[in-house]
C-alpha cells in the first residue's frame, strides 16, 4: 500500500468543496466482500480504559449469535486486511433499514459499544434496532499502533514526527476509499441499513480521523463523533481542513441538505489515566479545548448541523474512550445525555 504524496493546500480546499457538493449522500450499490467467517470465543476479560497500556493485550472476543467477524480488503489500494466486526440488531423486522455506527480501532472499542448497547437496550427500544460495525486489525491485540497511525493520519512532515522517523502516516485517505467503496456495500450485502442513519465514532488519532472525513466526505455520516481528536497531529493540519471546510459550506448556501449532527468530547488532564501515548508536539490542554471549542461554535452556525460538546471532568484521554462510546450511542439513538451541551450559534446552549 503506497503512501500518497502530501496534499497541497488547494487541493484540500477542492476536496472539501467537492465534498460539500456531494452532501445529500446517495445509497451504495451492494457488492460482495471478502470475508472469512471466525467463530465465537469467550469472554476474555472486561471494558477496558486504559488503551495507551493495554495495547499490546488480546481484544475481548464477544460470544453471541448476533457477533460475528470477518476479514476485508480495500479494492483501490491493496494490502493488509481489515477484521470486521459485526453486531447485528436485536429487532429483525425493520424494513426501512437499520441506524448503524462504525467504530474505529474495532479490536478495543466494539467490545465497548456492545456492552454500552446492552445496557442502553433495557430502556431504549431503539437500541434493539441499532448494528455495531467494529474495523479493527487481524492482530490479536487491541490497538494495531503502527497500522492505526497510517490509517488515521495525513501524510506527516518528518519535524512533527519527533523520533518516529519509521512511523507510516498519510493513509487516511485510502482508508476511507475502504469504507465507502468496500466495507459499506459489504454490510449493505447482509443487512438493510438506512442511508441517512450512519455514524462514525473515532477516538485520539481515530477522532481526528472523523473531522477529516466530515470535511472532505461530509455525504458518508450523518452523525459524527470525535473523542479526543489529535488536532496537534502534524502541526495542527487539520485546521486547514476545518477552514477549507467552512468556505465550501458557504460556497454551498451554508447549510446541510439533510440533518446531520456533530459530538466533539473532550477529556480532563487531572482524570484517572496518565498522558497520551500519542502526544508529540501538544499544545496545552486548556487550549486545545478552547480551541476545539471555537471550532464547534463555527460549525454550529451551519444550518442542519446540530453540533453538542461534552467534556469528561473525571476522565484522562484513555479513561474517556468507554462512557465516551456510551453517551455517542446515545445521541445516535435520539437520546441527548444530560451531560452533552448543545453548542448554539451565539455560544454554549
Amino acid at each position: 500500500m503506497g503512501i500518497p504524496p502530501p496534499l497541497h493546500p488547494n487541493d484540500k480546499r477542492r476536496r472539501c468543496l467537492l465534498g460539500m457538493a456531494a452532501l445529500a449522500g446517495t445509497a451504495l450499490a451492494p457488492t460482495i466482500g471478502a470475508a472469512e467467517p471466525v467463530p465465537p470465543a469467550s469472554v476474555t476479560g472486561t471494558p477496558i480504559t486504559r488503551p495507551h497500556q493495554q495495547a499490546q493485550l488480546p481484544p475481548e472476543q464477544i460470544q453471541h449469535e448476533r457477533v460475528s467477524s470477518f476479514l476485508l480488503e480495500s479494492s483501490r489500494h491493496p494490502g493488509e486486511p481489515w477484521r470486521i466486526h459485526l453486531a447485528r440488531p436485536v429487532d429483525a423486522s425493520r424494513t426501512q433499514g437499520y441506524s448503524i455506527v462504525y467504530l474505529l480501532d474495532g479490536n478495543a472499542s466494539f467490545p465497548l459499544a456492545w456492552h454500552a448497547l446492552q445496557s442502553l437496550q433495557t430502556h431504549l427500544p431503539s437500541a434493539r434496532q441499532l448494528v455495531l460495525v467494529g474495523i479493527g486489525y487481524p492482530a490479536h491485540v487491541r490497538f494495531d499502533v503502527q497500522r492505526r497511525f497510517y490509517d488515521f493520519t495525513p501524510p506527516t512532515a518528518e519535524e512533527h514526527l519527533r523520533g518516529r522517523k519509521d512511523t507510516r502516516t498519510g493513509g487516511q485517505d485510502a482508508f476511507l476509499d475502504f469504507i465507502e467503496h468496500d466495507l459499506r456495500p459489504a454490510i449493505g450485502q447482509r443487512l438493510a441499513i438506512h442511508p441517512q442513519r450512519q455514524a462514525l465514532f473515532g477516538h485520539s488519532l481515530g477522532g481526528l480521523l472523523t473531522l477529516h472525513a466530515l470535511y472532505t466526505r461530509p455525504h458518508l455520516f450523518q452523525i459524527w463523533m470525535a473523542a479526543d481528536p489529535s488536532t496537534w497531529w502534524n502541526g495542527q493540519s487539520i485546521h486547514q481542513e476545518h477552514t477549507a471546510f467552512l468556505a465550501g459550506v458557504h460556497a454551498a448556501g451554508n447549510r446541510f441538505q439533510n440533518p446531520a449532527k456533530l459530538l466533539l468530547q473532550r477529556s480532563s488532564e487531572s482524570g484517572r489515566g496518565t498522558k497520551q501515548p500519542e502526544r508529540i508536539a501538544a499544545t496545552p490542554h486548556d487550549s486545545r479545548r478552547m480551541e476545539i471549542l471555537n471550532n464547534a461554535l463555527e460549525l454550529a452556525r451551519i444550518e442542519g448541523l446540530e453540533v453538542f460538546y461534552q467534556h469528561f471532568a473525571h476522565e484522562s484521554h484513555p479513561s474517556m474512550l468507554a462512557p465516551a462510546i456510551k453517551d455517542g450511542l446515545s445521541l445516535l439513538l435520539g437520546t441527548t445525555p444530560a451531560a452533552l451541551q448543545r453548542i448554539e450559534p451565539q455560544g454554549i446552549g
